[in-house]
This record gives structure tokens, sequence and C-alpha cells, in this order.
């Protein structure tokens, strides 16, 4: 007994030191990160721009916000506001000569991508030039890179251009094999996001819907493209549908790219444009350092709050890359009644969630707008619940390839009863003191009364949702209802129907905010403030967690999350849940 009481003392005390010892390393990670100085450029340097990695609208200042279990390397993931500021200083930062663009696997929304394109576009106005090199390219890498004065791939690379089209995956069968019954509520012939769970294909609306929507992104994207490479858009055309961007040589005699070169060459010619003898070598100034050189403006009078809200809309508080209701109810509330803020824009990159959730905010936003300007600017998407947080803004920007729309309602209710009793050998009883007692359970369907009660829930919602948008839009009802049905939309097209008010980035709509407001010396501010160290911890572990779950899964990923989210999100939602790949 002693031995084994010695045994577990010690099992006790090196847990113990495991977790004290993990403990001080986190908070020297975080202590290392937290005192990052101003970079130092030394002159003729080239800021290096390594985007292939999932790109968010800011950067969150935890250095645990992309640590991975699997290889335990912390990362920062710069985002999309400092990206821009960045391209924007070193155009006149006379310490920085040029911008190396890495090319890879970039899989961010094409919103994203354009508004880094122009900014790159905007830069070589500065005669600094822009050079893209790649080895293997995605589409949207590729897409990129088009705004680089030069192009160059890796003699035995490759490059990805398909065009545009989407595989849907449809749950309908394997709920069938399983014994769940799933039971939909719905307004809006176009709102599919219920479709996977109840079909085992595609509708003809949503096929339309789709094709439309594919035709205005294509449309743009050849139009971009062509005009940067100087290649007529038909030519372009054809080149993608007839697959030939085949090879690497292939891809400079189409003119897609500007030559086939090592990287070590590439570097040469960088070299030789700076006139830097061959054999020194050439310094790069990493995005993550040069973004240590942005100015952060003081505390003052006349504050601009920048919003952001990213991510999926949920009840109650949320977390990291949610939208939490009450939590971003709260944070309006403040900033409306702060007299330094004088105006409010607010950016919105998400798919919609809980109509709960989405109305708790709206609210907060129409007691703002009484008092401020606001402003809204769209990311990659802003449909469903996003876009019925926006539908009241001042003005509505978008990006040309923003997803947005999508005014439609759904409820989803899972009935497992069969799959219990057949599959687990699990059955279930009840005592119900009234008709409806045992109501909102996963073991039995709905009756017709209870059924007609959830979609009665559901069409009041859709209703109350044209009304806001008809409102905030200064449109009829029935006009809404024409662009409505759950149907997404690009921002171009958003433009055209009366959902976007104009096509430009969030630089735009913080000047359009300035301007109502009456601003000639203003500062921004980014919100929701950064949290503190032990938020920050237990953040981390939930990204890792995360990040390790979608590491091991693989493209079996997007299943699991589908069936989790099918699994936790229950009431009335205002939602896309497939991702449209743009």
């Amino acid at each position: 007994m002693l031995q084994f009481l010695k045994y577990v003392f010690a099992t006790l005390v090196g847990m113990f030191l495991f977790f004290f010892i993990g403990i001080l390393i986190l908070v020297g990670i975080a202590a290392s990160a937290g005192t990052d100085e101003p970079a130092k450029l030394e002159a003729n340097s080239v800021l290096k721009l390594d985007l292939n990695y999932d790109i968010p609208e800011k950067t969150v200042d935890n250095p645990f916000a992309a640590l991975s279990i699997g290889n335990m390397k912390p990362k920062k993931a710069i985002g999309l506001t400092e990206i821009l500021e960045s391209i924007k200083k070193a155009k006149t930062d006379d310490n920085v000569k040029g911008i190396y663009l890495e090319l890879g696997l970039n899989d961010n929304g094409y919103a994203t991508l354009q508004a880094i394109r122009n900014g790159l576009i905007d830069f070589r106005k500065s005669g600094k030039f822009v050079y893209g090199y790649g080895e293997i390219l995605s589409q949207k890498a590729y897409y990129l890179a088009t705004a680089a004065d030069k192009i160059y791939m890796n003699p035995n690379g490759g490059m990805e251009l398909k065009g545009f089209g989407r595989e849907i995956m449809y749950y309908k069968g394997l709920f069938e094999k399983l014994g769940i019954e799933v039971q939909d509520f719905h307004c809006g012939a176009y709102k599919s996001a219920i479709e996977p769970f109840v079909r085992d294909n595609m509708s003809e609306p949503n096929r339309q819907q789709l094709t439309f929507l594919y035709k205005g992104v294509y449309s743009q994207f050849l139009n971009d493209i062509a005009t940067a490479r100087n290649i007529d858009t038909a030519t372009l055309n054809t080149i993608i549908n007839e697959l030939q961007a085949e090879t690497p040589q292939a891809d400079k005699d189409l003119n897609l790219v500007d030559d086939v070169l090592y990287y070590d060459q590439v570097v040469d010619l960088m070299k030789g444009k700076l006139a830097i003898d061959k054999k020194k070598d050439l310094t790069m100034v990493e995005l993550g350092k040069y973004t240590t050189t942005l100015e952060k403006k003081l505390e003052g009078d006349n504050k601009i709050a920048v919003v952001y809200a990213e991510g999926e809309i949920v009840d109650g508080d949320g977390k990291e890359g949610q939208i939490g209701g009450d939590e971003f109810a709260k944070l309006i509330a403040k900033l409306r009644k702060d007299e330094k803020v004088k105006a409010i824009v607010l950016r919105i990159n998400s798919p919609g969630g809980s109509a709960l959730a989405s109305d708790i905010m709206w609210r907060e936003l129409i007691l703002a707008k009484k008092e401020k300007p606001l402003v809204i600017s769209f990311g990659d998407v802003a449909a469903s619940g996003g876009y019925y947080m926006a539908c009241m803004g001042d003005r509505i920007f978008a990006q040309p390839n923003t997803i947005t729309g999508s005014i439609g309602v759904f409820g989803l209710l899972p009935n497992a009863g069969k799959m219990l009793k057949e599959k687990l050998g699990i059955t279930t009883d009840e005592v119900e003191i009234t008709k409806h007692g045992v109501l909102g359970g996963i073991t039995k369907p709905l009756d017709a009364e209870e059924s007609a009660m959830a979609q009665r829930n559901v069409e009041k919602t859709y209703r109350e949702f044209k009304e806001r948008v008809a409102t905030g839009r200064n449109k009829d009802t029935a006009y809404i209802e024409t662009i409505a049905q759950g149907r997404v939309w690009t921002g171009t097209q958003g433009l055209a129907n009366g959902l976007v008010d104009e096509i430009g980035g969030l630089d735009e709509a913080i000047a359009f905010a300035a301007k109502k407001a009456n601003l000639k010396d203003y500062r921004t501010k980014a919100y929701p403030e950064e949290k503190s160290f032990s938020d920050q911890i237990a953040d981390s572990f939930g990204d890792a967690k995360a990040n390790w779950i979608k590491e091991e899964l693989g493209e079996e990923y997007e299943v699991y999350k589908t069936m989790k989210w099918l699994k936790q999100n229950k009431g009335t939602q205002m939602r896309m849940v497939y991702d449209l790949g743009l």
C-alpha cells in the first residue's frame, strides 16, 4: 500500500509540474509576442506578403490565435485592415522599394482578395514594383497575383485555373440510413440552407440562383484578369474552359505569367531592379514585422468607431470567431453613449445565424443610428442575419464579389427516435399532463398542431425581416419580396437591386462616415477591444482543438462541421449553411 501511495503521489506531482511548466511556457510565449519593437527598415527593402492563410478582418493580438496541437507553433494572422494599411504605408515609405508577393494555395474570399488586389494596384502608382512568385498556385492566388507588375512561376510548378462551380453535399440519404428524420420549416423559395438536410439533390430555384451568382463573380474575375494581363476576355474564357493552363511553360506562352524561373532567379531580378550586387543579400521585411511600424493614434476627441462583426451570429455572448448577440448589443450601446464617438462604421463578414440574436443587435443599431451616423461595410459575406444587421445603415458599401442578401428564414428539428431504437436499442417513454408537454424533444416527430405553430413562427420572422429591410432601404415590402425569398446576390448585383448603395471597401465607408458627421480631424478605433490575457489563453485552447480536428479530418471536416451545426443550432435561423467558395 505504501508503495502504491508513493506512486500516486509521484504521479500527481508530475502532473502538477507538467501543468505548471506548460503555463510558464504559455506566459513566456505571450510575453515575447507582446514586446514587438517597431521594425527598423534598411534602405532598398522589399516588403514580403505571404497571404496564404485564412485572413481575418483585423489582427487579433493573441499569441495563441493559431496554436496547433500538431506543431505547437503560435502564429499571428495579420488581418485585412492591417494588410491594407501596410500596403498604403509602404507606398510612401522611402525605405520600401517594392513588394514581393509569395503565391501559393490561397483560399480566401474573392471580396478580401479584391480589396488587397486594389491596394496593390494603387501601390504600383508610386512607381515601385510588385513581383509575384509561386510554385503551386490556387486559382484565388493567381487572381491576386494579377495585381503584380510581373508574375513568375517555378519551372516544375502548376496553376489551378478552372473557372467557377460548386459541388454540394446532401445528407438526406445518410439520415435515412441512420434513422434520423429532419423536420424543416422555412420561408423563401431560394432559402437553400435547409436543402442538404431534406433533399438528395439541388432544387431548381437554388440551381437558378447559384448559376446567376457564379456568372456574376466569373464575369468580374475574367474582366479583372484580362485587363491586368492584356488578354481578351473571350480568349481567357477559352483558356479556362479548355484547361490550357496546363504547365508553367504553357502559362508563359498564354501570357498568364511573365516567365518561368526558380526562386533565386526572381531574387536576382529584384536585386537588379534595386541595383544591388548579386553577391549581397536582398533585405525582405516580413509583413508581421512591418505592421509594427504602423502608427497608432492616441486617445482624443472625434472618434470613428470601427466595429468588426465577423463569424456566425449566436445567442448570448459568443466566443472568438462568433458574433454574440448580447455582447454585441452591449458594445453598440456603449458606443452610442460615448460622446467622443461621432460615428460608427460596422464591418460585417458573416453568413448570419440566430434570428433572435440578429434582432437584438438590430434594435441596438437602430438606437445608435438615431444619435450618430451608422455606415456599413461588407467583407466577403454579409448574408441573411448578417444583412439583417446592416439594412438600417445610412449607407452600405460592398465589394463587387461580396455575397449578400439571403433574406429568408428557416428552422430545423431532427427526430432521432428511430435511430436510437434501431441502431442503439434505446427507447423512450413519457408522461404528458398537457397535450404538448414534451414539445421540443428529438425522439418523435411534431404533430400537425406543433408543425403549424413552428411554420407560423418562421413566417412571422420572415415577415418582420422583409419589413426591416423595406424600412431601412426605403423600399416597398412587395418589392423586397421579389429580391428576398432567401436569394443570394453579389455586391454588384446588390447595387443594381438596391440592397447595396456603393461599391467600395472599409476606407470608403470610413470616409463617408466622417463626411456625414462633418469631421475633418478624427481618428478611428477598432472594436471589440482586445481580450484579457486569461481570455486569450482560454480561447487559444479552443482554437488548438479546432485546428487539430480540422487537420485530422481533412476533407471530411466539412461533414463534421455541418453535423455539429445541425446539432447545436435550434430555433429560428437566418443563415447560409454551406460554403459557396467565394
